[in-house]
């Protein structure tokens, strides 16, 4: 019987680590647009803190899934493009700035350029899972 690399185990492992991971700052990024807008309408701090324990746990685990689809790459078990790791590792760098946006005090954490900057994360977490939707490969 003959097994691809992706049928054998480890490839597969590492694989569904990465979904795992990625899960997670694709949801608190898209969140924190949301929270964002609430604080927007309400001056609740309590969306504000939101936003910032969301961005915390978003970049945590979008770093953790980076080093996986890092290792993934190294070894070998999958090709993309440059593109996608470009643009992965654009959306940890907005990500980072919206994180320090986020510790100003009061309205200025999100209007004007901590929504915007929430907002272009999660469009640039789009192109970045199309490109690697798009030009992915496993081995």
């Amino acid at each position: 019987m003959i097994h691809s690399p992706t049928t054998t185990g480890t490839p597969a492992l590492a694989g569904g680590l990465y979904r795992l991971l990625s899960a997670f700052p694709i949801a608190a990024f898209s969140l924190i647009v949301l929270t964002d807008l609430a604080y927007w309408q309400t001056a609740n701090l309590l969306w504000l803190h939101f936003s910032e324990w969301l961005l915390f746990a978003g970049i945590v685990f979008g770093v953790l899934a980076a080093l996986v689809r890092l290792v993934e790459a190294a070894v070998g078990w999958s090709r993309f493009s440059p593109f996608y790791y470009v643009g992965g590792l654009v959306v940890l760098v907005l990500a980072a700035i919206n994180n320090f946006i986020h510790t100003e005090d009061g309205i200025t954490a999100v209007m004007p350029y901590g929504l915007t900057v929430s907002i272009l994360t999660v469009l640039a977490m789009a192109a970045t899972g199309l490109l690697g939707r798009l030009g992915g490969r496993h081995a």
